[in-house]
């Protein structure tokens, strides 16, 4: 069993070269796709996931991330026009294949700036800067000269001739990035508004070098990783029912290292919301890839991946985001009863008392993840009913 672990680790990381943890919910993981998000939503937010990747295999790919979004305008100054807005954050992420090996990665944002400019468009610049560390058990890897063809017996690694580096068990680094959001806002009438943004973000801005070892060079460097993601969201007007509350549009698509893996994330989904709001949507993945030596673009779908929300008030000032996805594989590896994938999030929310500018909605009344479920609650809502509106 040991040893069928170890070809299946070996095999995806040969594959993977180095690629990030990709997420589903990938609107939900915001500081680490982008850290200009910091303070987008212009609340405290904690988040949690927990992602399960090929539940057919006992403990193959496990990801967890905590995530705190300190969004309560750090700093804060006028100009002509709008304001400034100065917040940040910091998430945690657990990666493991099985028990041979474990990824921790602590991302903080020291600061991400949101600029209000005229005509309701704001622009958010943040930088990050993320520490990895790096474990691995060399006790659970067999190596050619541990095995005995001739009683099917293995030996203990120890009395390997494999060379082990002199730190064996771990490596860490320091990694920057930055990311920059444009968006814009478009109130149609008093029921009515769409909000829409696009987003860039540059990872590992200096490629760090990965290995166990300290003279592998470029062979074992994490490649640049460039991603492009955006987000359309309509209201629905009185000709439908105050019940949708939105539609939404999402879509994300990342370069890691020339000539390798494109990957292409979009969504759909529909929100219905009175007092607790229910949205569902599917999302399709796929990736494209250029081989080299050749000008052919290869493609290939990868899974369909349905989704479920549910947000409710907790209190006058909280809510709470419950959030599931199930990747459902349709690539070649269909046939291999282990690729599916599933990933939960939970969200909790503290709306500040007094809400000020921030770029997902302006003024907090705006929020259509949130509007119908805290408007309609005493206190807290009640109190903002008048602002919904106002950019």
């Amino acid at each position: 069993m040991r040893t069928k672990i170890l070809i299946l680790f070996l095999l995806i990381s040969f594959n993977s070269k180095g690629q990030d943890v990709s997420f589903s919910q990938f609107d939900l993981n915001m500081l680490y796709m982008n850290p200009a998000l910091a303070g987008y939503e212009q609340n405290f937010r904690i988040l949690t996931t927990r992602r399960n990747q090929w539940v057919g295999i006992s403990e193959a790919f496990n990801s967890n991330v905590i995530e705190f979004n300190l969004t309560s305008n750090i700093k804060k100054r006028r100009i002509s026009g709008g304001e400034i807005n100065w917040t940040g954050g910091i998430y945690f992420i657990e990666d493991r294949a099985n028990t041979v090996f474990k990824s921790y990665e602590i991302g903080i944002v020291p600061w991400t700036f949101h600029f209000q400019l005229p005509k309701s468009i704001y622009i958010s610049m943040g930088l990050q800067n993320t520490l990895h560390f790096n474990t691995l058990d060399w006790n659970q890897l067999v190596f050619s000269d541990q095995i005995n063809d001739f009683n099917n017996t293995v030996k203990p690694v120890s009395s390997s001739n494999a060379a082990l580096p002199a730190f064996y068990n771990q490596s860490s680094y320091l990694d920057p990035s930055f990311g920059f959001i444009l968006t814009k806002h478009s109130v149609l009438n008093k029921k009515s508004n769409n909000t829409s943004f696009i987003g860039f973000a540059w990872h590992h801005l200096y490629p760090p070098m990965q290995s166990f070892y300290n003279d592998q060079g470029e062979a074992t460097t994490i490649p640049q990783k460039f991603t492009i993601h955006g987000q359309f969201i309509g209201s629905f007007n009185d000709v439908v029912t105050e019940s949708f509350n939105f539609w939404k549009v999402s879509y994300k698509h990342t370069l890691q290292g020339s000539n390798s893996v494109q990957k292409d994330d979009i969504g759909l989904s529909l929100s219905l919301a009175n007092n607790i709001q229910l949205e569902g949507g599917v999302f399709y993945r796929m990736s494209r890839q250029i081989k080299e030596g050749e000008n052919k673009v290869s493609l290939m779908s990868e899974s369909i991946i349905p989704l479920i929300r549910i947000r409710m008030g907790i209190g006058n000032n909280m809510g709470m985001e419950l959030s599931y996805s199930y990747d459902y594989n349709i690539s070649n590896l269909n046939n291999i009863n282990a690729v599916a994938t599933n990933e939960i999030s939970l969200n909790l929310y503290y709306f500040s008392s007094n809400p000020s500018m921030c770029p997902a909605q302006g003024k907090w009344g705006n929020n259509r993840k949130w509007q119908n479920v805290m408007l309609n609650r005493k206190g807290y809502g009640m109190k903002h009913k008048k602002n919904r509106w106002n950019w």
